[in-house]
């Protein structure tokens, strides 16, 4: 519960009114700065420029790690340039700019806050950091600022060496300035321009610019034509002042607050399952826990611990142990490039228009089939929620339009969503795509429908003026709780070690200066990215767009990912960027296609404890044949009787409280009677779980735990594998869409069906809307190894049953059970096509064997 301290902090101050808040914080409001008189503004007073306090998103881009001036989180970026530039007209060019932006020629004041160090905020001018003039003159912030270095034959290694060492973060010392470097590297033929910028003074879209400003103006000397005096530009307003004005709307405020807190406790992937236990954690109370799947965050993180001490134990009872490799102070951000064909983004475009999305969605989701990849080992099988962070250009969605007038200014924001997939999403794609796995025409990997969900949230929170709320909310957050201690503490959580998304992507978009021609010169490339060691995501994709072609800068965080695991997601982003650029999207759906947010809103708004199917928007039952397995062997109906374990399932009419679900069907010509036991609920805890049950028998078992269901099915002689399932007052279509014949388990059990798939689909006659789905995993032994759940989810999703709700399935909890040792009506009493518990023989217990 403390480790969500510093979140509900943010979530609390939602609740109060804009009034008390500013009485109680002595806010000024957006807008207003300190006087001139009481920063007391160095430097030529050309250069000079209003000062004023740092804004909440600006102010928490200054962590440090514990003890230093080095910046934790630092921008860093490097433009690829054809030739030898020279480093003379650089340092002219850099003069220019300087005088130009007054970010570049900014330093700090810090806090003036008195007392002891405190997750609070407490003391002087609301603790927070101040912009101010620097004392330097333009050419000695150049000498402090530039650094020019050969490379010779060595070029292309050394500037990705150089750019991930820039990325674990710079010396800066913020009083005196400057906020950010620029190492001038050149080879025989080529240059580049390595920044890093203390990430509270730029983002890259100011990146680009300055790209292109030195370039130009390295390019007008180098024709005789120097440029004229700069144009001095205004200290940019920080991201507060241009999105809070005097009033807000409580409701909405309220309303983002809420739905933060409900994604940020879904249970999303946040380290590698190479970290985890082999072994997941008991699972939970069911009232607590209703999902209960099992998931990679069932797993605890095996790293080395210590007890938690200073500020730290508000939040934590313990952290990682400082002596080791996965403590904060010694992990480091490493960094993998890849390069994609003009060619190639051209067809991807061109693939992105056809499905109704940008290309920044289309990469957000071959990122998160790469995420799904890389993030979990053989234990993992059922579907896991991967929480994913979109940089946004807040310049684009602010009520006033770009308020930075062209200067350089951090101006980043980001929305965050959650996206359920199968682990090894893009191992199953590739697969899919080489014809090497069964799977239906309109069923697989569809990343389109990943893409179309990002697209689908991102508009929502546009539309919905939650740009503003998220400041608003962080703002408020921010002036009650000291940002950086909150930072430097978790960044130690043995749970997450910093982690809190599974993903961060920012696609910069395309280069907005022209086709890179300067002169003589040739931008190249740009890559860049975010230092991540002491906080952040799992794994990091950023996206440049220069001259035609695409650069990905992927990164992560060493040793919570390994070097060969940070290339292969880089790969694997890649491989399914070139599959989906050439491959066309699979056929329609039977009637049409379903709700745009399937994937990030699973239960479509309904709650799990409401019997309500979720809303499969217009998409209608699909007939056998559309989504039967390509696999699929001539049925035969009496291979398919017989005992069978219900592994998981997606059907409203199962409640999540209940395990040890068994089948046994029995034929008598047409008809099969298919008796369903289940105990509910399982697993059970005492105390804690059916503390209303009476009790237990002479052997322990639990009584009034047992519960039957009798369905009646007709087999279709006509239509083998689909049987017409008579229940609940109503008759559908049961479809065996796959069986398997796994020989091991067919030796063991003497059944040459071991494993199967069925589908139940049930809609409204004259409309077609779907009003039920079921879908069912069952095996002759109730416990599998992962790999085959694994295969049976995989194959669900291949025959197209993921929107129809199989990525919306409830595994069936099989350890600990005993079943009864009969089903006749002598034993376990009459049956009912409803379900109903069994009251004799010892309330059911006496006939668990």
């Amino acid at each position: 519960p403390r480790r969500r301290l510093g979140y509900g902090l943010l979530v609390v101050t939602s609740a109060l009114t804009a009034r008390s808040v500013s009485t109680w914080l002595g806010f000024r409001g957006p807008g207003l700065h300190p006087s001139a008189e009481e920063l007391q503004p160095a430097g030529e007073a050309e250069l000079s420029f209003e000062p004023r306090t740092t804004g909440s998103a600006e102010e928490v881009m200054l962590v440090r790690r514990p003890g230093s001036n080095v910046a934790a989180l630092t921008h860093c970026f490097v433009g690829l340039v054809s030739g030898r530039l020279d480093p003379d007209r650089l340092r002219e060019a850099l003069e220019w700019v300087i005088i130009r932006h007054p970010m570049l020629r900014a330093r700090l004041r810090p806090p003036s806050s008195s007392g002891e160090p405190s997750m609070l905020r407490q003391g002087g001018d609301d603790g927070r950091w101040s912009w101010l003039p620097s004392t330097m003159s333009p050419a000695e912030i150049v000498e402090a600022a530039v650094e020019v270095s050969e490379a010779g034959t060595e070029f292309d290694s050394q500037w990705r060496e150089d750019l991930q060492t820039a990325m674990q973060g710079s010396n800066f010392d913020p009083e005196v300035g400057p906020l950010w470097r620029l190492k001038l590297l050149r080879g025989e033929s080529s240059t580049a321009m390595i920044f890093t910028f203390l990430h509270a003074a730029d983002d890259q879209r100011s990146g680009n610019m300055l790209i292109h400003e030195i370039l130009t103006h390295m390019t007008a000397s180098e024709r005789g034509q120097p440029l004229g005096p700069p144009e001095q530009l205004k200290m940019p307003k920080s991201i507060e002042e241009a999105f809070l004005g005097d009033g807000f709307e409580m409701g909405k405020l309220v309303d983002y607050a809420m739905a933060q807190a409900a994604s940020g406790a879904r249970p999303s992937v946040k380290l590698p399952s190479t970290l985890k236990a082999p072994e997941r954690e008991q699972r939970k109370n069911w009232v607590l826990d209703p999902d209960q799947n099992p998931k990679s965050t069932h797993r605890p993180a095996v790293v080395p611990k210590k007890p938690a001490e200073g500020l730290a134990k508000n939040l934590l009872p313990e952290l990682v142990d400082s002596d080791s490799s996965l403590s904060a102070q010694k992990r480091k951000t490493i960094l993998t490039t890849r390069r994609i064909p003009a060619a190639t983004l051209e067809k991807l475009r061109k693939r992105c228009r056809e499905n109704g999305v940008t290309v920044t969605m289309g990469l957000v989701a071959f990122s998160l089939l790469a995420t799904s990849d890389v993030s979990h080992d053989e234990k993992d099988f059922g579907y896991e929620e991967y929480r994913t962070l979109l940089g946004v250009d807040m310049r684009n969605v602010a009520p006033g339009g770009d308020w930075t007038d062209g200067t350089v200014a951090f101006a980043s924001g980001a929305l965050d969503f959650t996206i359920r997939m199968l682990p090894r999403s893009g191992q199953e794609f590739a697969a899919e795509q080489a014809g090497s796995v069964p799977r239906s025409p309109s069923g697989g990997v569809n990343v389109w429908d990943v893409a179309r969900s990002a697209a689908n949230y991102s508009r929502s929170w546009i539309e919905r003026g939650w740009a503003a709320e998220s400041t608003r909310l962080f703002d408020f957050g921010n002036r009650f709780v000291n940002m950086e201690e909150i930072i430097t503490a978790t960044s130690d959580d043995p749970a997450t070690l910093g982690r809190a998304y599974s993903l961060t992507l920012s696609n910069a978009g395309i280069y907005a200066h022209g086709d890179g021609k300067y002169g003589s010169h040739q931008l190249e490339g740009i890559y860049f990215g975010i230092s991540q060691a002491l906080s952040g995501s799992l794994w990091s994709a950023s996206w440049q767009t220069v001259n035609g072609e695409l650069f990905l800068s992927a990164f992560s965080v060493e040793p919570i990912v390994e070097r060969q695991q940070l290339e292969a997601f880089a790969d694997s982003i890649v491989n399914s960027l070139e599959l989906a650029a050439e491959k066309a999207a699979p056929e329609g759906r039977p009637g049409g296609s379903p709700r745009q947010n399937y994937m990030e809103d699973v239960r479509g708004g309904v709650p799990w404890y409401l019997p309500l199917e979720t809303d499969k928007a217009d998409m209608r039952c699909p007939e056998y044949e559309q989504i039967k397995s390509p696999t699929m062997p001539p049925f035969e109906v009496d291979k398919y009787t017989g005992i069978w374990y219900e592994l998981a399932f997606h059907d409203i009419t199962q409640p999540n409280m209940c395990g040890c679900t068994r089948f046994n069907m029995t034929r008598s010509g047409n008809v099969i009677e298919d008796m369903f036991t289940v105990n509910c609920p399982w697993p059970w805890r005492e105390n804690l779980d059916g503390p209303w049950l009476p009790g237990y028998n002479a052997a322990g078992m639990r009584q009034l735990n047992l519960y039957t269901c009798n369905m009646t099915m007709f087999y279709r002689a006509a239509s083998p594998g689909v049987m017409d399932e008579q229940g609940f007052g109503a008759v559908f279509p049961n479809m065996v869409l796959e069986v398997w014949r796994d020989p091991d388990m067919a030796a063991e059990t003497g059944y040459e069906y071991t494993r199967a798939l069925q589908f139940q689909c049930y809609d409204k006659k004259k409309s077609g809307q779907i009003i039920f789905t079921g879908i069912n995993f069952l095996s002759r032994k109730p416990i599998v190894s992962p790999d085959m759940l694994q295969e049976m989810f995989n194959r669900a999703r291949a025959l197209g049953l993921e929107p129809y709700g199989s990525n919306d399935m409830h595994v069936v909890a099989h350890e600990g059970c005993r079943y009864p040792s009969s089903t006749h009506k002598s034993v376990i009493g009459e049956a009912y096509e409803y379900p109903f518990p069994v009251f004799g023989n010892g309330l059911g217990s006496n006939v668990m064997v």
